[in-house]
């Protein structure tokens, strides 16, 4: 499958990076593996529990769907797909891990400010892309 995660964090953490003739800060690589590994186990933990909800919601509506209760089954059908796309989302953000990315936690709260401040747009009526008032 495409989605397939191709590291392990015990493979990060053993990774060996060869010197070449400038040679690298040993102390900067451990950091940003450090970073990255923290990273990754977040995510695995968030896949894996929302994995479980899955399959509990699925099995709710699978007692539901033998009760016959049908407001209850679209209900429960609407959050497992909305898991499942947020599932697919955690994923898709494992797989764009490329070796030699530098990621920060500076460039992470960037980008939460920036989602913030296209919101605060968003709810004053605005379309953040295009700063035009939205047709509502």
């Amino acid at each position: 499958m495409a989605n397939e995660k191709t590291l392990t964090e015990k493979e990060i953490l053993n990774k060996k990076f060869p010197k070449d003739i400038k040679g690298y800060d040993a102390a900067e690589v451990d950091l940003f593996l450090d970073q990255i590994i923290k990273d990754y186990g977040t995510f695995q933990k968030e896949i894996s529990a929302m994995n479980a909800e899955i399959l509990s919601l699925k099995g709710k509506l699978h007692q539901i769907e033998q009760a016959n209760a049908k407001p209850d089954v679209v209900a429960l059908r609407k959050r497992i797909h909305a898991l499942e796309l947020e599932n697919a989302s955690m994923k898709n953000k494992l797989v764009g891990i490329q070796e030699g990315d530098k990621v920060s936690s500076e460039n992470m709260e960037y980008i939460k400010r920036i989602r913030m401040l296209e919101n605060f747009i968003w709810q004053l009526g605005f379309d953040p892309k295009t700063l035009r008032k939205r047709n509502s």
